[in-house]
């Protein structure tokens, strides 16, 4: 997978983790990722990874280590995503 995918699967990962968590309902234009979410066999693996990074985030990437954390999360974030056979 290249990085514009890793980019952009993460990013429609964590909107679709975020939108949940807000209370939006899974409807006809939902995208497929935010759709598969709920029923996904590790959402909760999922939810932790987001959390876990979020209380790390500091309001900014400044530093290449700080760059790296965030690459690591999107590769993990989608990793753990695709790791389940559908």
């Amino acid at each position: 997978m290249e990085e514009k995918d890793v980019l952009e699967l993460s990013t429609e990962i964590v909107e679709g983790i975020t939108k949940l968590a807000m209370g939006a309902e899974i409807g006809l234009f939902s995208n497929k990722v935010m759709k598969s979410l709920i029923d996904h066999p590790k959402f909760e693996e999922l939810k932790t990874i987001f959390t876990t990074h979020i209380s790390k985030f500091k309001g900014e990437y400044k530093t290449t280590e700080e760059l790296k954390e965030l690459s690591d999360f999107r590769y993990n974030i989608v990793s753990t995503y695709q790791s389940v056979k559908k």
